[in-house]
């Protein structure tokens, strides 16, 4: 193994924006490994390099194919690209650390992810009993948590009750990750106004059905964070 031989040449890997460039400096740095000495293993600049790790930079298939064999891992773990999977399948890290997120980190965080869950008491006539916990595509505007919807579905049927928000985000590669949740009442937008503020901000079109229009919107009165730091 080859070891640092600069201080200042190493990146702190919670400071990469983009989940690639995060598990580069995470992995670069768990191997003994600075940004010059990898850059040189894997023919790069290493000012491009630590662009990478730090900025949203996307690397061609062939230098990541490079960096991943020079890091030891699969190009499908440096990228994460496991969707067929359920999420969580890695060994935890040996020495993790989970802190409380603030108010405002819990913010930030909702506003960069854009599926989460929401909690609600069930279908309120027939089956299932029980409560449900089912997956919408989400966006942030000015303190509320917004979604769109169908009329009749389960997740329109919750408007004017109170409901429990999640959203969360894992990196199998580090064993980190963190998530929120939200607590608080739920309102259908009839204001064509608001609904037209809403679908200019909409961080994506449903997944499921890109012509649902029925906005619901959920003003948190609990909001709540946890972050796994390894």
């Amino acid at each position: 193994m080859i070891s640092a031989t600069a201080a200042g040449q190493h990146t702190d890997p919670h400071s990469a924006v983009s989940a690639v460039g995060r598990r580069i400096a995470h992995c670069r740095t768990e191997a003994g490994l600075s940004v010059v000495q990898l850059a040189h293993a894997v023919g790069a600049d290493p000012a491009y390099l630590r662009d990478v790790e730090q900025r949203d930079l996307s690397p061609g298939s062939a230098l990541l194919t490079r960096i991943a064999s020079a890091l030891g891992m699969s190009l499908s773990d440096l990228r994460g690209r496991h969707a067929h999977l359920p999420e969580g399948r890695s060994a935890a890290a040996p020495f993790p650390r989970m802190e409380t997120v603030g108010q405002d980190e819990c913010w930030t965080m909702l506003a960069g992810h854009g599926v989460g869950r929401v909690a609600v008491p069930g279908p309120p006539l027939g089956p299932p009993a029980g409560p449900l916990i089912l997956p919408v595509n989400y966006s942030v505007v000015e303190g509320r948590i917004a979604y769109r919807t169908s009329p009749g579905t389960v997740t329109a049927s919750v408007a004017g009750g109170v409901v429990a928000f999640e959203a969360d985000r894992i990196d199998e590669v580090t064993s980190a990750g963190w998530n929120v949740v939200a607590v608080g009442p739920t309102r259908l937008v009839t204001d064509a106004g608001e609904a037209a503020v809403l679908d200019e901000h909409a961080f994506s079109l449903p997944w499921p059905d890109p012509t649902r229009g029925t906005w619901i919107v959920i003003r948190p009165t609990r909001l709540s964070g946890r972050r796994i730091r390894t």
